[in-house]
């Protein structure tokens, strides 16, 4: 029941959400209509009021922060914080009656225009819950709602969320969503993906090359794009409540082929749990973190100095704190190294034999990969089976959601681990003969692509031709340690050499790589 209100002072509170505003009922307008009018008729003076277009799920409302700050300031003048109904307050009943009684404590009472509720009375503390608990209900239900529609179209194969980089908004011929290449920076969203999956750039050295640019990419933006499967023509439906999680065919057009962003994600597996230390990059001393010193065992490092015509020259060094006095000029142990790499280069017929060689070498081994591309296969085909047969079971109840979700999450691992190794057989067919071609170019060629290539390159080249680190003394290096597929061609060319001096073509069972068991 209603108190006699003459006298009092009141606050005004109105709210909306967006998508309440179109709605009459609940319009900022006829909420202030609502409440003047239950003031004028109860003698009630207005001192104060705010609106504000926001949710009610919570009171971190910038509005209503201030309304806040004001009745804290005016506390011994208001008696009353005035709403048009319950959920303009909060559709959260625990933290609007926490709020409600932090207002008591200010001296203000809470009450509705259109729900009044005589707090003085304990009876009426089940209406005060019911009209709180109501609006949160109601937000559970659209919530539910919500969720569940998206889960629907997901499953549909429709991509109803916020569109990934290289997509823009668009609908199909019956008006559903379906969204559509971006046809300004689709093409770069694909390249990126096969170029990171060559295994050859960091995330963040691909982001800064030039022909990336236009994606204006972050370090995290370069992670979302590669880990996002939905460029990939699929969509995962994430796990919710009692159902698992599911990859589904995606109807939009994709950007990529499921084999190359399968690629990636080996990829982006190998990276994070291989970690190396970052080397300190000089276009003019390229060699830092690849040079020991012949003295005391250290690792070296460079700096330039200016000579007294002002030119600066460099120099790898020791460490001075360490006592040793090891130094030497930057180019002479740059050119020394082209020497080694003048060593690597075969001869013309040399180079020749070996291409013929390693073609008919890769060219034998096509019936072992065919035939195990089709044992691959037929575990695929075991797997799938497992997997519906699980389904079933967990259909049927035989199993808990616990045991399934499990199992079905080892079996889909299982078949991307055996069809990213079919992938790989594929590529090694249709990749093996550029890459023979295009290696012995490198080969023959190295001295010229080491001195043209970026400093990031150059370190890239010499991790993967030596195994330890470079001795540069009395102007030469030491006898240098090959990683293994260096030293393999290393031993092949040499006996090659010797067959071509003797001008015999011997039979080439005997070289290092040409094992009868295979590579």
């Amino acid at each position: 029941m209603m108190n006699n209100l003459s006298g009092k002072t009141a606050i005004l509170y109105r709210r909306v959400s967006t998508t309440e505003q179109k709605d009459f009922g609940m319009s900022l307008s006829n909420q202030t209509e609502r409440l003047q009018d239950f003031c004028k008729r109860n003698s009630v003076e207005i001192i104060g009021d705010f609106e504000e277009d926001y949710s009610a799920k919570n009171f971190s409302r910038p509005n209503f922060s201030e309304m806040l700050k004001f009745v804290v300031k005016n506390k011994n003048r208001i008696d009353y914080l005035l709403i048009y109904k319950w959920d303009r307050f909060s559709r959260n009943a625990m933290e609007a009656m926490n709020m409600i009684s932090q207002f008591k404590g200010f001296g203000v009472e809470v009450n509705c225009s259109d729900q009044w509720i005589n707090h003085e009375d304990p009876n009426q503390l089940i209406m005060l819950l019911l009209n709180l608990g109501m609006p949160q209900v109601d937000n559970m239900i659209r919530k539910d709602r919500t969720v569940e529609g998206t889960r629907n179209n997901l499953k549909a194969g429709r991509w109803v969320l916020n569109q990934p980089k290289g997509y823009l908004k668009g609908r199909d011929e019956m008006g559903k969503v379906l969204m559509k290449p971006d046809p300004e920076i689709a093409t770069l969203i694909s390249d990126l993906f096969k170029d990171f999956a060559l295994g050859i750039y960091s995330q963040n050295e691909i982001r800064q090359l030039v022909k990336y640019k236009e994606l204006k990419l972050s370090k995290s933006g370069v992670s979302r794009i590669l880990n996002q499967i939905t460029y990939s023509g699929q969509i995962r439906v994430p796990a919710y409540k009692d159902e698992p999680e599911i990859i589904v065919d995606a109807l939009h057009q994709s950007l990529v082929s499921k084999e190359v962003y399968n690629k990636v994600q080996v990829e982006l597996g190998n990276r994070k749990r291989i970690k190396h230390k970052p080397i300190k990059q000089n276009d003019f001393l390229p060699l830092r973190g690849f040079l020991e010193c012949c003295c005391c065992g250290s690792n070296l490092t460079g700096s330039g100095s200016k000579s007294k015509t002002g030119k600066k020259h460099y120099y790898y060094h020791c460490n001075n704190r360490k006592g040793c006095k090891e130094r030497y000029r930057a180019d002479q142990a740059h050119n020394s190294l082209n020497n080694i790499f003048e060593e690597l280069k075969p001869d013309k017929e040399v180079s020749e034999l070996f291409e013929l060689i390693l073609k008919e070498k890769f060219e034998n081994s096509e019936q072992s990969n065919k035939s195990l591309i089709k044992s691959l296969n037929e575990k695929i085909i075991k797997v799938k089976k497992r997997k519906s047969s699980l389904l079933d079971k967990f259909i049927d109840e035989a199993i808990s959601q616990d045991i399934y979700s499990r199992k079905d999450k080892e079996l889909t691992e299982e078949h991307f681990e055996l069809t990213n190794q079919i992938n790989q057989l594929n590529d090694y067919e249709k990749d093996t003969k550029k890459f023979i071609e295009y290696g012995l170019h490198l080969l023959n060629n190295l001295g010229s692509f080491f001195s043209k290539a970026s400093v990031s390159s150059k370190q890239k080249i010499l991790s993967s031709i030596f195994n330890q680190k470079l001795v540069f003394e009395e102007e030469k290096y030491r006898t240098p340690i090959f990683n293994k597929g260096i030293k393999l061609i290393s031993r092949s060319i040499s006996i090659l050499r010797k067959g071509v001096n003797k001008n015999e073509r011997q039979s080439y069972d005997y070289l290092p790589f040409c094992t009868r068991g295979g590579t």
